[in-house]
């Protein structure tokens, strides 16, 4: 389907994937409205390039664990901009340590809000306008460890497996309203919370994917689109990994 006009949100838009994703559906003459939780002026960069695509665009603070935050960042996007069309649940964050014996239990607590409350909390806000417009799409952002465990980020990854699951369930859920629930589960890209793990993880990283390299960032903005524009995916994880979850 045709998504141009359509008004998107891409939670933690302000960087890496987000930004990437917020750029492809700015270039397919959508409305975008990012959300950054404290790198204001990275957020207002990312809405000064889409607007040079000559999209209209905008940015909002939120804290996506916190579930006040939501319901004001709710309440101004539906004042000022209408019902969301397309969310993207992309924000999300690895804290160090995250070791399973080291990890102290705020930080715990915080991977889980962020990571999997996060984007339940945020389809609480935003779908009943889906419902209300009987069209819809949400796009959440998980990880291919997430199918198999990942040593030194045992949070990070249990919290989107979590996401899956909401994923397949709200598929279901929401099928009926014209609703759309799909899952990217990136491999490693070339974002900054891929290259802070050092160069022996990179290297690593490499070492374990056929296509030898790392993903750039527009490739998730593809695939978003790919999900957005289909009328007869919901409930499925798209991999993107280049193949290295065939060596792990």
């Amino acid at each position: 389907m045709n998504i141009e006009n359509k008004q998107v949100l891409v939670t933690g838009g302000g960087r890496g994937l987000g930004k990437a994703i917020a750029l492809a559906f700015a270039k397919k003459g959508c409305r975008v409205l990012i959300t950054y939780h404290q790198a204001k002026d990275k957020a207002d960069a990312v809405v000064a390039e889409i607007k040079g695509l000559g999209a209209k665009a905008a940015a909002y603070q939120v804290d996506v664990s916190n579930k006040n935050s939501l319901i004001a960042l709710q309440r101004q996007v539906s004042n000022k901009h209408g019902n969301i069309d397309i969310l993207v649940n992309n924000a999300g964050v690895i804290l160090r340590p995250s070791e399973w014996n080291l990890i102290p239990d705020d930080l715990l607590d915080k991977t889980i809000d962020v990571n999997l409350k996060g984007p339940l909390f945020c389809m609480q806000m935003f779908v009943p306008g889906m419902i209300e417009n009987k069209f819809g799409r949400i796009i959440n952002l998980t990880t291919t460890y997430a199918f198999n465990g990942a040593s030194g980020v045992m949070a990070y990854t249990a919290a989107k497996a979590g996401v899956i699951t909401i994923t397949t369930a709200m598929a279901k859920e929401l099928a009926p309203y014209g609703i759309t629930v799909n899952a990217i589960a990136p491999g490693n890209f070339d974002t900054e919370m891929t290259t802070s793990a050092g160069k022996e993880v990179i290297d690593w990283v490499i070492s374990t994917t056929p296509l030898k390299r790392l993903g750039n960032p527009f490739e998730v903005g593809e695939a978003a689109i790919y999900l957005a524009e289909s009328d007869f995916i919901t409930g499925h994880v798209l991999v993107l990994d280049g193949g290295q979850i065939l060596n792990i």
